[in-house]
């Protein structure tokens, strides 16, 4: 007896619409994706025709960072240099301020200053409750 055998084909799955449903699912994925926003420096910038702010000369912290190194002068306290940033901090928490809201950080760093030292000393005096803080860059 003679046996026909038959073809047997394997079933393609058709991949018309997979290209559809890949960009379906990009949609969704960033309509219902959580998006978390870090808070940058918060700059409050003067006004164009502004005339400039008078400060007494006893109101004014002048903060210098150089590398790792603070050094902070203002009349009252003198003139101080920390070695390291933690202890910048530590010592600002500990400084008895009067007055805090009237007083004026004003923030000084050389070009070898690393961004992050200068963010640390910044975060250190708003933390502190400076409501006025003034940055500028040496060359």
């Amino acid at each position: 007896m003679i046996s026909i055998r038959k073809k047997v084909q394997l079933e393609e799955i058709s991949a018309a619409s997979m290209s559809d449903m890949a960009f379906l699912l990009l949609v969704f994925f960033m309509v219902t994706a959580v998006f978390f926003v870090k808070e940058g420096l918060n700059i409050q910038l003067p006004r164009k025709n502004a005339k400039p702010t008078e400060v007494l000369r006893e109101n004014v912290y002048e903060i210098f960072v150089t590398g790792d190194k603070v050094r902070m002068r203002n009349r009252s306290i003198g003139e101080k240099t920390y070695n390291s940033l933690l202890e910048f901090r530590n010592e600002l928490n500990r400084m008895e301020i009067p007055n805090l809201p009237d007083k004026l950080a004003l923030i000084r760093t050389s070009g070898e200053t690393k961004y992050a030292n200068m963010l640390d000393v910044l975060s250190a005096v708003q933390l502190r409750g400076f409501k006025q803080v003034s940055v500028k860059r040496l060359k």
